[in-house]
């Protein structure tokens, strides 16, 4: 498979300068008609991580983790707690406030109001940030794309529909859709990566905008297929398969990972359509088997229990005759 490159004095930097810096698009996972596309790096590359953290009040839980008994409480024992402070009288006046306020109410809960203010005491809630998840990295690009030759016009369209061809499902069934191949971007200076700009993990294509002649309105001679355009501006924006972790982007030190083999899913590659499918008809399968096997157990053991009624039933009556 060939390289779409554009534009084309890059692909002569590149195989002449080993230290020109550039961007490389691959399509993971899927036969393709092009195995990578090589462009100009374009301008304000931005990262943005996040991780998202929830606000907790600890409350009497928190209190007592700060005092001197805490290690002899049940929970105190249960969670390792110790602390140095001696509850006092500010603490009373504090939660007795507190509990005016909140289960009273009324003329009563303003009073207790009025009192905070006068005795400027209220319950330290003790509030501490939980841990809850890791934010999913988005990436976006835009390229400007002017040819200078009719050639190049040819590589920009070929260019546009790779990244849009990619970016869709395809039909798997009459209902069933297989998911799209995922897209490997990597900084690159000539044939390495370029640790000084960002490391990304696999991503999926999920939205793409293009737009033709944007300062113009000149094309190309008709070449039987139509015209292309005197210029194309394509903008790109890409999100990661996953929730990155530190290992993803670090081995040791502040030096991006080499590591590309396990830089997709969590659970490794993308699913294998043919075997998932053989699973699930081995499955549907046994299930049947051994729901037709249920289904005879329970009709042999309903005509048993018929039969048994019948007996009963009969040698009743015959004894019945007899006597």
């Amino acid at each position: 498979m060939s390289i779409l490159t554009f534009p084309s004095t890059l692909r002569e930097k590149i195989a002449s300068d080993d230290s020109f810096p550039h961007i490389e698009f691959s399509i993971v996972g899927t036969g393709t008609e092009y195995e990578r596309i090589h462009l100009f790096i374009p301008l304000a590359i931005s990262v943005s991580d996040g991780v998202n953290y929830n606000s907790v009040n600890l409350g009497a839980t928190g209190a007592l983790a700060q005092t001197e008994g805490a290690s002899e409480s049940v929970v105190g024992k249960a969670l390792g707690l110790s602390g140095d402070k001696k509850a006092g009288t500010s603490d009373f006046v504090a939660n007795a406030t507190k509990a005016v306020k909140t289960k009273v109410g009324g003329a009563m809960s303003e009073a207790s109001v009025i009192f905070e203010l006068k005795s400027g005491l209220v319950v330290n809630p003790f509030t501490t940030l939980n841990f809850d998840n890791i934010s999913l990295r988005s990436f976006n690009f835009g390229f400007k794309l002017v040819p200078t030759s009719y050639e190049e016009s040819k590589t920009i369209h070929n260019i546009e529909n790779l990244f849009r061809k990619y970016m869709y499902p395809e039909s798997a069934g009459a209902g069933a859709l297989r998911y799209p191949p995922t897209f490997r971007i990597r900084f690159m200076v000539g044939g390495q990566e370029n640790k000084y700009l960002p490391r990304i993990i696999q991503c999926y294509l999920t939205s793409m905008q293009a737009t033709s002649n944007s300062t113009g309105n000149a094309f190309f001679p008709n070449d039987g297929m139509g015209a292309p355009p005197s210029e194309v501006d394509i903008a790109l924006t890409f999100q990661e398969v996953r929730a990155i972790l530190r290992d993803d982007l670090y081995e040791s030190g502040l030096i991006y990972s080499d590591d590309r083999e396990n830089d997709g899913f969590t659970t490794g590659e993308p699913t294998d359509t043919v075997g998932a499918v053989n699973l699930a008809a081995e499955k549907t399968k046994q299930g049947v088997v051994a729901g037709a096997k249920a289904t005879g157990n329970a009709i042999q053991q309903g005509g048993q229990a018929v039969g048994n009624a019948f007996a009963n039933v009969t040698g009743g009556r015959e004894g019945g005759g007899r006597g």
